[in-house]
């Protein structure tokens, strides 16, 4: 794999964030009937944290009210909701990085991320880099797939819910 490739996989990783969050609006939008433009407003200004807390809330009053899931937080939507905020940290060490190359012993090239995160009171960075072989971005890219696969599930599922076959 080449130096671009890397970095191609780098800003693919981003480009699919953004492709989940976009998927969680939509989501939003179709459990409150909205029209998109109010949901998009309001939630333009929600951090990606506070976005991902309000649709599992959002989700389980639906589920709730819909006899789908009388727990609260809805189990799968919670259990999904815990991979994306996962996935946001993740996002955010690969976006707040510097980047090297790197040579493995093999021939393979890698990326060495330096985190640019600091702690100036203790006079170090708040984590230490690490290496990101090609495998581990294509395993963090398996798990985006899945998770909008997912969110496009639950969309759907309310969908079947509104719109129930006749």
């Amino acid at each position: 794999m080449t130096t671009e490739a890397l970095h191609a996989r780098l800003r693919h990783f981003v480009r699919t964030f953004q492709a989940v969050e976009a998927a969680m609006v939509e989501l939003i939008v179709q459990i409150v009937s909205a029209d998109p433009e109010y949901v998009a407003t309001l939630t333009a200004e929600l951090e990606f944290t506070a976005k991902t807390r309000a649709l599992d809330v959002i989700y389980t009053r639906f589920a709730q009210m819909h006899h789908i899931s009388p727990e609260s937080p809805e189990p799968k939507l919670h259990k999904l909701a815990v991979r994306i905020q996962k996935l946001a940290i993740r996002r955010n060490d690969l976006v707040h990085s510097f980047y090297a190359l790197l040579t493995t012993v093999d021939g393979t090239f890698a990326l060495a991320r330096q985190p640019t995160k600091l702690k100036p009171s203790e006079g170090r960075r708040t984590q230490d880099g690490e290496d990101i072989l090609p495998e581990r971005l294509e395993q963090e890219m398996m798990e985006m797939r899945k998770i909008l696969g997912e969110l496009e599930g639950f969309r759907l599922s309310v969908i079947d819910v509104q719109y129930p076959a006749q």
